[in-house]
Parts: structure tokens; sequence; C-alpha cells
């Protein structure tokens, strides 16, 4: 037994080693290429030391033609692994592992004819080893494995960049055994280069079969392996759009392909300016506090942007726009503000109908003034602010012959006087003055800061004015009032002083034949020229009940 038969077959039991770890460990990107490749090798290495401890060379020459079998597959296998582990996952689908067994089972099968054509091996240069000079499919065969090998490097280093650090350390483990027997096959056969007086390159499996277990043990190759970050950008459900800064489309996620405007074909197209996406190129929305909206009205879909520079990978304008559908949150938000704003205008008429209730509460609802409830609610501290530089003047005012016309023209033409005068107080008032209907037909006046002057001169003005207002129902009727008047303090502090002194000048007024305005105070004037006959009289009305209910005493 040669030397070189118990480090192949340490190695051997290192690579079936290598092929339990990687049954046993997870599902994992690469793992069923490597553990094929792990089995190719194991082949080869099998065949190298049936082939050194044979003694026919006849026998020499079949271990080495059956070695074809593992020397073409296990490179193959390796880089389909290699680059499934960085990320290119379809080498490793079914249809390339299958083209991987065709090409190993149809070299093994040209090896093993050689001796018919002579394609892969000439004759035997060395019988002892033995050693062959090469045919053309040989080279064929060993450069179409450098260029897989090379290929699978070049594009799993472009991934580094890219990777993790966990990833980026198990990578260049398997780049390194990558490169040891791929070099140690390239020197044997280029500059002669042997070890053990044989081929290097079964020997330097153990350099790869080192390298994978420690990136199993220490890089937890196969159990923390790269999920490919293009396998990312192709399931996220959200759409990815990348875009430079022309609108050209560099790259979309298959979600992106559901947008209006987009398809599978729109990589490499430039998107028109009226393309509502185009608002986002070279702008970053990570700094904006609220996202930006956009709608797909053909969709009937909302989307929140999320815009991502691309300078740093090197893209200078370029921008990778990110949607998130939320065409279901903006819903209930629309539906949330549509019942916020429907709460408002309710609480808004409830508000109004409870101001039209406040109003109705202290209006009278005929004439549009206040009524006797509210008076006594405002009028007593107007009262009793009033002082000798500034008068409050109260003023009651009793429709004359009322009743008349209600029995005469009926209650509906009696509704019409009473609004004609209304509105004639109403339109008159300034300020703070205030007027109420105080009863059937009396009114009350409420006039701060005004003299006993100014008080008559506003009842005149009344009468003028009610006096030459037309009712057509009452053509023939002269329209007059009856006024008492109250000047507070002179009369009293309180609403209810000034009202009794102001019914008792109202008083006085009728019974002087109506139509005209009485001061207290001055209602006694005059009846000591009347005579006793007179004051009999007076006495005889010295209580009466006013419209109102209240009963005054007449002095």
């Amino acid at each position: 037994m040669s030397f070189s038969t118990p480090v192949l077959i340490v190695i051997a039991m290192l690579a079936i080693l290598v092929i339990g770890r990687i049954i046993a460990s997870p599902e994992a990107p690469g793992r069923i290429a490597f553990g094929l490749a792990a089995v190719a090798s194991i082949w080869w290495i099998a065949m190298v030391v049936l082939r050194l401890n044979s003694v026919d060379l006849s026998d020499k020459i079949l271990f080495s033609r059956l070695a074809w079998f593992g020397i073409i597959a296990a490179p193959l296998f390796w880089s389909a692994g290699f680059l499934d582990h960085a990320g290119f996952s379809q080498v490793t689908r079914r249809v390339p592992i299958a083209i991987i067994l065709t090409i190993s089972a149809l070299g093994g099968i040209a090896a093993l004819t050689d001796g018919y054509h002579h394609w892969i091996y000439t004759g035997v240069i060395n019988e002892e080893r033995p050693t062959f000079s090469h045919g053309w499919l040989f080279y064929v065969i060993l450069g179409g494995m450098y260029l897989c090998m090379l290929l699978a490097c070049l594009m799993s280093i472009s991934q580094l960049k890219r990777a993790a650090r966990l990833h980026r350390r198990q990578m260049v483990a398997l780049l390194i055994a990558t490169c040891a027997p791929w070099g140690c096959n390239a020197a044997f056969v280029l500059f002669e280069f042997r070890l053990f007086n044989d081929d290097p390159t079964p020997f330097a499996f153990s350099a790869t079969v080192l390298a994978v277990l420690f990136a199993q043990h220490r890089g937890k190759l196969f159990i923390a392996p790269p999920i490919a970050r293009d396998i990312i950008f192709s399931i996220l459900p959200d759409p990815i759009v990348v875009l430079e800064p022309s609108g050209l489309v560099l790259e979309i996620n298959p979600a992106a392909e559901k947008l209006t405007g987009f398809n599978a074909e729109t990589v490499g197209t430039k998107l028109p300016p009226s393309h509502p996406l185009m608002a986002f190129v070279a702008r970053d929305t990570q700094t904006e506090t609220r996202k930006p909206i956009v709608h797909f009205d053909a969709m009937e879909k909302i989307f929140e942007v999320s815009a991502q520079p691309l300078e740093r990978w090197g893209r200078k304008g370029s921008v990778m726009v990110v949607l998130r559908d939320v065409t279901a949150r903006e819903a209930a938000q629309k539906s949330l503000s549509d019942a916020g704003h429907a709460l408002k205008l309710r609480l808004e008429e409830n508000l109004r109908l409870q101001g039209q209730l406040e109003q109705q509460a202290f209006r009278d609802h005929l004439t549009g003034l206040f009524n006797r409830r509210h008076a006594s609610t405002v009028i007593p501290p107007v009262i009793s602010s009033a002082s000798e530089d500034a008068p409050v003047s109260l003023i009651v005012v009793d429709l004359d012959y009322f009743k008349q016309v209600n029995d005469r023209h009926g209650h509906d033409v009696g509704d019409k006087v009473l609004s004609t005068f209304a509105m004639i107080l109403s339109d008159s008032l300034q300020g703070a003055e205030m007027a109420f209907r105080y009863g059937g037909e009396e009114f009350l006046v409420v006039l701060p800061a005004t003299t006993r002057d100014q008080a008559l001169e506003r009842c005149s003005r009344w009468r003028r004015e009610f006096a030459t207002h037309t009712i057509a129902e009452l053509k023939d009727v002269a329209l007059s009032f009856s006024a008492g008047i109250a000047i507070a303090p002179q009369a009293g502090t309180s609403l209810t002083e000034c009202a009794k002194a102001a019914d008792i000048a109202l008083y006085r007024a009728k019974i002087s034949g109506r139509n005209t305005d009485i001061v207290w105070g001055e209602h006694l004037d005059g009846i000591a020229r009347e005579g006793p006959a007179d004051q009999g009289n007076a006495g005889d009305h010295s209580v009466r009940k006013t419209r109102s209910g209240r009963k005054v005493a007449s002095p």
C-alpha cells in the first residue's frame, strides 16, 4: 500500500462526515448541490485509491476512466452549490441538476469507451501511475469545468458586498475550498506539479473538506444560511420600483408589475412625466414627518410612499420607491373623519336647536321680543346700577282699545297690530336697550342712561310711527298707545318698585284719555285742579287690575 492511500482514505472519511453534517442540517441554499459534490469527490477519491493499489495496468486504466464520473460531477455540483449559496437559486433547480448529472454521465461514458475513440486519452506515458497523453475532449471537459468554477467564484464575489458579515465569512470559506483543488489541478495539468508523485487534485480536496467543516462549525453553514436579497426582493408584498432621474425603470419586483402602467416588460423603459411615481424621483421621503400618499385611481388603490436614494450604492440620483398599500387604512380614516364630521354637524345642530330652545324660553313667539320671564332675569342688574347721573327709564306701554280690535276684526288682526308695534320697538333699540312683551297688549321697554325728556321723546317717536303704520284690515282705525314711565333710581331701585311706579303712571295715562305718556312722580299733577268730583272719581279707581294681572293702587 502506498503512503498516499491512507491520506486519501482519511480525506474520504472527512467527506463522508461532511455529507452526514449536510444531511442532518436543515434545508438551506446550496445544501443539496454541496452534498452531491461531496459524493462525487468520494467516488473520485475511491477510484484513485483503487488505482493506486492495483497492480495490473488494465485495472489502473479502468479505475482512471471510472474516476471521470466524479472528476466532472464534483466541480460542477460544487459550482452550483456555491452559486445557490450566493443567491442564484435557479442553478439548483431540477433541470440544472439533471443537466449536471447528464454531463457527468456522458463524460464518464466517454472515458470508459476511450479505448475506441481516444478522445480523452491518446496514450500511456507512465505505466506505473499511470500517466496519459490527452486528447481534445480532455481539454474541452477541463476548460468547461474551469470556466464553471471561475464564473461561480466571480458571481459569488459580486454578492459579498450585499451579504451580512456571517454570510461573507461563509462565502470566503467556500471560496477557499473552491480554489484549493482548482489551483492544484491547474498546476498539475499546466506545470506537472505532483503530490506524492501523483495528481495533487484528490489530495487538495482535504482543504475543501476542512473548509466546509470549519464553515459548518464556526460559520453556521446550512444552519444560518443567507436568504438571497433578490429572493426577498421578489417575495415582498409591497411594490418596489427603482428609478433613474430620467424616469428610466431600473428594477421592479413582481408586486410592482400589478401597478397601473407597469408589467413584466417595464424594466428598461421610461415612465411618462405624468406618472404619479415621477414626483418621487430623487426625493428622499425618509426625513418627512408623514409619508406621502399616491393614488392609483385605475386600481382604486392608495399607497404610502417611501423613497430611498441610492447614492450609497453608486447610483447617484436614482431612487428606490417602496409602496405600501394603505387603501384600507385610508378608507378607515376617511370613514372615521366622515363620522367625526357628521358628529360635529349633529353637535352644531344640537347647539343650534338648544339655542332656539333657549331663545324660545325667553322670547315671545309672536313678536320676537323678550318675554316677561326673561325680564325678571336681565332687568334687575340694570336698574340696580342706575344713578342720578345715569338714570334708567322703564316704560310700560299699553295699546289703546286693543280689545275692541280683537272683538271687531278678529285675533289675527290683533296679532298683526302686536307684531307691528313690536317691530317699531325693535327697530328703535340701541346698545343695551331692551324691549319685552309684558302681557297681552302690554309692552315693557328698558332704556339705560336715558333721562325723562329722552324717554318722552322715544315714546313720541314710537307713537308717530305706530299711527302712520297701515294695516289693511284697519284702514279707518287710528292706532295709539298709552305709556307709563318710571325713572330709576327716583322711582325705585328694583324691578318690582319701578314696574309698580310705571304701572301707576300708565293708569294715570289711561284715565287721562289715553294716547298719552305719564311719568311717575308727575302722575299727580292736575288732580288738585280737577276738584273733589274728579278726586272722588280717582278714588273709585284707587285699586285696579292691569292686563298683566298685577293689582296697583292709585294715589
